[in-house]
């Protein structure tokens, strides 16, 4: 008797993996199949029907009927169903224009408040959100969903991935909330950068004859990206502490207002420490301090990133080697008597070793002090051995890497342009994935029909027209 022989007399097969497919589809399919008989159910439910008339006033809609539709489980099966089927009203005619075609007139009320999106149901859109945004484009997902049995093709799945966006992004908040944050004595570091992408934007004018496409223009943008963490006494991030990750494609005013946001939804009056840190660029910290004002944090630290300061203070460097023709030892010694005094704070003591080894020179002493007062005037954000013996972090290495796997693995590629718009759809869905926060959102945003529902507001929700 063979090895083979015996798992056959038990699987019927000698590949379990076989084995183990073939069980798991059959009893999927079993759940699915009551899912639907639950689905009918409810949709041919009177009262449920009454709910989503009373409904459509509200949106501007009326009852046409019910229609068999297919719709999606988690498998990617599709299953049908007798929908209730709802009429948007046609917007007023304009005078003198003819009417466009109306899109997505026709409105299933019954699975928007159920949170099933595109005939799509929410298990299989987590599903498909995952890999749309961990793919490095919508092509390469659909061909993976595809390896899992899910056949989408990768326009369906793009519809899917920001229609879900747009529900998600307006209880943003909410989908990164944890009880963790709210808890006594916790020690926040807050930090804040920008990435590199590139915006596709359409050449104006008129096509020319002949001229199958009318072109694109392809400008570099800045999405910037935040991060709010909890580190121990040592100044580590606690790992066990699953991350605050989002981003903006808009302006800074805009980026800081979304930072604002998160920082209201935390127990900021009993945490022990604050510390804002990011790199020198221009217009982060003069936003900062007034967010420290407008939110009244009396104890929060500034500390500027001690990589970016060494990078620029090895400028300061460069300048007096050249100017000084130095050789390589002579360099790396004022180098490091340069670094020495940057971690100890001492600012001014480097400005007056400047002029006092440039002294006599014309041009260089002007371009070492203005680069010593343009990024380092600030002295306080400097104070490298202070914050670390009070057991604060010095550098801003998790926003670092953060652009990196957020925006440049996803966002920044070679052929990859995009609208503001979708770029940060999918800033902020990796970001939840990456954080694994994916499940959350879900519940938060396609639960948010029928909050609203319930609430009597949902005349207010245009997202899943």
């Amino acid at each position: 008797m063979t090895v083979d022989s015996v798992i056959t007399s038990v699987f019927d097969t000698e590949d379990f993996a076989q084995y183990e497919q073939k069980i798991y589809e059959k009893y999927q399919e079993i759940a699915e199949h009551e899912i639907i008989i639950k689905l009918n159910e409810l949709l041919s439910n009177p009262f449920f029907l009454l709910l989503l008339k009373q409904w459509s006033g509200q949106c501007a809609c009326r009852f046409l009927g019910y229609r068999e539709i297919t719709v999606r489980l988690k498998s990617g099966k599709r299953w049908k169903i007798l929908s209730p089927v709802f009429l948007r009203a046609k917007p007023k005619r304009k005078r003198g224009r003819a009417p466009k075609r109306q899109k997505g007139a026709l409105r299933h009320l019954g699975l928007e408040l159920l949170g099933i999106l595109n005939q799509t149901s929410p298990a299989l859109i987590e599903t498909c959100v995952s890999m749309a945004v961990l793919c490095p484009s919508f092509e390469v997902a659909a061909n993976a969903l595809r390896g899992l049995g899910i056949t989408m093709n990768e326009h369906l799945l793009q519809n899917i991935t920001f229609r879900f966006a747009n529900l998600a992004k307006s209880v943003r908040v909410e989908c990164n909330s944890d009880d963790v944050w709210q808890k006594p004595n916790i020690k926040l570091l807050i930090c804040v950068d920008g990435g590199r992408a590139r915006e596709r934007s359409p050449k104006p004018g008129q096509r020319k004859k002949g001229q199958k496409r009318q072109g694109y223009y392809t400008e570099w943008f800045e999405p910037r990206l935040l991060i709010i963490s909890q580190f121990d006494e040592d100044g580590k991030k606690i790992k066990s502490v699953s991350p605050i990750i989002d981003g903006s494609s808009g302006s800074l005013e805009e980026f800081f207002e979304l930072l604002k946001k998160y920082l209201l939804s935390i127990n900021l009056d009993e945490a022990s420490e604050i510390v804002f840190c990011a790199d020198g660029g221009t217009g982060i910290w003069p936003r900062t301090e007034k967010l420290i004002n407008d939110l009244k944090l009396s104890n929060a630290k500034q500390i500027l990133d001690y990589t970016h300061a060494k990078q620029n203070m090895n400028a300061v460097k460069k300048i007096v080697s050249d100017t000084l023709k130095l050789s390589d030892k002579e360099s790396k010694k004022i180098s490091k008597q340069f670094r020495e005094m940057l971690w100890n704070g001492d600012i001014n003591d480097i400005t007056e070793l400047v002029k006092k080894k440039l002294i006599g020179k014309r041009k260089a002493p002007k371009a070492a002090l203005k680069k010593l007062d343009d990024y380092f005037g600030e002295h306080s954000r400097f104070q490298y051995k202070t914050f670390f013996d009070k057991g604060l972090p010095t550098g801003s290495g998790s926003i670092e890497s953060a652009i990196r796997r957020v925006i440049n693995l996803r966002i920044k590629g070679t052929g990859l342009f995009w609208s503001k718009e979708h770029a940060e759809k999918i800033i902020f869905l990796r970001a939840l994935v990456l954080t694994g926060k994916l499940k959350r959102a879900c519940r938060k945003g396609l639960g948010l029909v029928r909050n609203m529902f319930n609430n009597n507001t949902i005349e207010c929700l245009p997202l899943v027209a």
